[in-house]
């Protein structure tokens, strides 16, 4: 599987990201002073979000709420609220 990383903003818009960023500058991109993170269902890849998101009012990320709902119990309504990063877990794994 090729890894991926990228940015996918609120407004749908997707852009490639190149090699490992550190989390500050992920945290730079995407507007966020803390960090959450959700594995995707590939198992391979996360998503990592603004952990405020909710509470600042940012707008939904559709395309990241389906990736997100993807790997819930089905019924799952929470939506993911601004730009998100996807990168492959490897990049943030202990000892990497």
């Amino acid at each position: 599987m090729t890894p991926t990383r990228k940015l996918i903003r609120a407004d749908g818009t997707e852009i490639e990201l190149h090699g490992p960023h550190a989390l500050a500058d992920v945290r730079q991109m995407i507007g966020a002073d803390t960090l959450d993170t959700v594995r995707l269902a590939d198992r391979c890849h996360v998503m990592l979000l603004d952990d405020e998101g909710h509470s600042k009012g940012l707008p939904v990320n559709e395309t990241a709420t389906r990736r997100y709902q993807d790997v819930c119990i089905p019924g799952t309504t929470w939506q993911i609220r601004g730009d998100v990063v996807i990168v492959p877990d490897s990049d943030y794994a202990r000892g990497a």
